[in-house]
């Protein structure tokens, strides 16, 4: 399938990872394919996509962060006296380490993380995360047996493709509806999820996460919390902001007397999260504050 604005525009159950890295491919695309032969046209032109990209999909901190950098580093670059060429090779060469960075720490936080993974455990984790899937792979691999039990993931259902997707590496899943969390939980071992942002309170992610560390909390099952610190962005640079998102994934009817309130995601607070795991370790949720999160 060919990525494209509109695709990144339009995609509501991929993980804030692929996201990034989708989002990285059409800024590169754009690079190439742009028209125009002066510099401070095409430097408008590539700002525009970096904020189109941006605007696309808000609440993914990781794309904000690294669109940023390098519409940052292109204006940068603009001020020099680089050909245009040059500075378009510049750009597709930091876009590949950016891209390349950001394998390398999926995969360390996966290597950590299939570590707290036991043979017989039963994992419940909701929506649908590209760490968490190369965390379950990566167990899988070190020849754990164990059983996930996603939850569907209202109103997108992206944790049915979730489920699907693991059960295509030989991974055994069972899918459940939100609203039955608290019958299947009392026989989970862990509950584990990604995010798409960390900040100093808590992290943000999709809808149905926060009742499920309130049930984890009062079943007293560990909930872990698993992606890389580049999501970390701080409240103070950034306040943390909600949009009601398309009515008809709820209520399809033409009744205009009702109202329709659709969020896709939330916050949480950190007072849920047993362990953080990322890429340098798993923390104790206080040591991770104090490590990344106080000024």
């Amino acid at each position: 399938m060919q990525i494209t604005l509109e695709t990144v525009k339009n995609d509501k159950t991929t993980g804030s990872y692929q996201m990034c890295q989708n989002s990285l491919h059409v800024f590169k695309n754009s690079i190439k394919n742009s028209k125009e032969k002066n510099i401070e046209k095409f430097c408008q032109e590539i700002n525009d996509i970096g904020n189109e990209l941006i605007k696309a999909q808000p609440n993914i901190i990781i794309t904000r962060k690294k669109i940023t950098y390098l519409v940052y580093y292109l204006n940068r670059m603009s001020k020099t006296d680089k050909s245009l060429q040059h500075i378009k090779s510049q750009l597709i060469k930091k876009i590949k380490e950016i891209s390349d960075s950001n394998v390398q720490k999926k995969v360390k936080v996966a290597n950590i993380g299939a570590k707290l993974i036991f043979n017989n455990n039963n994992i419940l984790t909701i929506s649908s995360s590209t760490i968490i899937k190369e965390l379950l792979i990566t167990a899988r691999k070190l020849k754990r047996k164990f059983h996930v039990f996603c939850l569907e993931s209202r109103p997108i259902y992206e944790g049915i493709k979730f489920a699907e997707e693991l059960s295509k590496n030989s991974i055994k899943c069972t899918i459940a509806t939100d609203a039955s969390m608290g019958t299947i939980i009392k026989d989970m071992n862990i509950v584990i999820c990604g995010a798409d942002r960390l900040y100093e309170t808590g992290f943000v992610n999709k809808m149905g996460t926060f009742p499920l560390a309130l049930t984890a909390q009062h079943f007293r099952i560990p909930f872990y919390l698993a992606c890389e610190t580049d999501k970390i962005m701080k409240e103070i640079d950034r306040s943390v902001r909600f949009y009601s998102q398309n009515p008809e994934e709820i209520y399809k009817e033409k009744n205009t007397k009702l109202n329709i309130i659709n969020y896709h995601f939330e916050s949480i607070p950190f007072t849920f999260v047993s362990k953080i795991i990322c890429e340098d370790g798993v923390f104790e949720t206080n040591e991770f504050i104090n490590w990344y999160l106080k000024d």
